[in-house]
């Protein structure tokens, strides 16, 4: 999964713990529900949330409608990084693919650097515009990790993953849309390194277990983030807080971990959404 965020207001957390812990807690700010679709749609779900990220293409112009009549802001996913074998555009990018996606076995990593494949972002961006979104859910930019960590590749072909990634997030910006990074660490890193004013473009920083992990994708069975890692995504966190509003997007059911996330995210002045539910339905 996917994107990330802005700092300086002090954002009111109200979530609470449930006495079921089977119950998702979430506060308001923002919902996550990238696996709602047609079978699963539940608009009631949405509609105490400020903002949702939603795969916008799941949604009816209906639906769109009732969102943004509940004052809802609505960030259409979009996968920057990799290609997903059941989007009807698959077979055109496939040849652009180069490496499977672990745990996601539907989905494989793209060459950003294509010329197509960024003219394609950008188009399906503005489409979702047209279709009342007010923002992007980006997903993905984790992308220049892999080719930096775990595919044999070239260091040319490394550079042009960064500099692919930089194109697309310098033209996304253009579309006048509040931008939310998912991850995509390594990334941000070099950019803040370099001091790219590209950036300050990101409006939102999303990231994935900071304090929980997933030990088993098919089943929804989750764990306790490592030290080390927990250690780094704290300090991801403090770095994007200089450009960012920041959510936290966690899996567990586990009441003291809810506690302590909940507790930092009111301290840090970061919102949060933690859910029962790899896919977020």
């Amino acid at each position: 999964m996917k994107k990330l965020f802005y700092l300086p207001l002090i954002v009111l957390l109200v979530g609470c713990t449930n006495s079921n812990s089977n119950k998702p807690v979430r506060d308001n700010t923002f919902g996550v529900f990238l696996g709602m679709n047609e079978e699963n749609k539940d608009l009631n779900k949405l509609y105490k949330y400020q903002n949702v990220a939603i795969d916008i293409e799941e949604f009816s112009k209906s639906d769109i409608t009732k969102l943004k009549e509940h004052d809802v802001g609505i960030y259409a996913y979009i996968s920057i990084g990799s290609l997903e074998d059941y989007r009807d555009y698959y077979s055109k990018f496939e040849k652009y693919t180069f490496m499977d996606y672990d745990n996601w076995p539907h989905e494989r990593w793209i060459d950003v650097s294509q010329t197509s494949w960024q003219d394609h972002l950008v188009e399906a961006s503005r489409s979702f515009k047209e279709l009342g979104a007010s923002g992007l859910f980006m997903d993905n930019f984790d992308v220049y990790y892999i080719v930096c960590e775990e595919y044999e590749c070239t260091d040319s072909f490394k550079e042009d993953i960064y500099q692919g990634c930089k194109t697309i997030l310098n033209e996304l910006d253009k579309l006048d849309l509040e931008l939310m990074i998912n991850s995509g660490t390594e990334f941000l890193e070099r950019l803040s390194s370099e001091k790219c004013g590209c950036i300050n473009s990101i409006d939102w920083y999303a990231q994935e277990t900071v304090f929980s992990s997933i030990i088993d994708y098919d089943n929804d069975v989750f764990g306790k983030q490592d030290k080390e890692e927990h250690q780094y995504y704290l300090e991801m966190i403090d770095l994007m807080k200089h450009y960012s509003k920041v959510l936290l997007i966690e899996y567990t059911i586990d009441k003291e971990l809810i506690k302590e996330i909940k507790e930092y995210a009111q301290k840090n002045g970061v919102s949060y959404f933690i859910s029962n539910k790899v896919n977020l339905e």
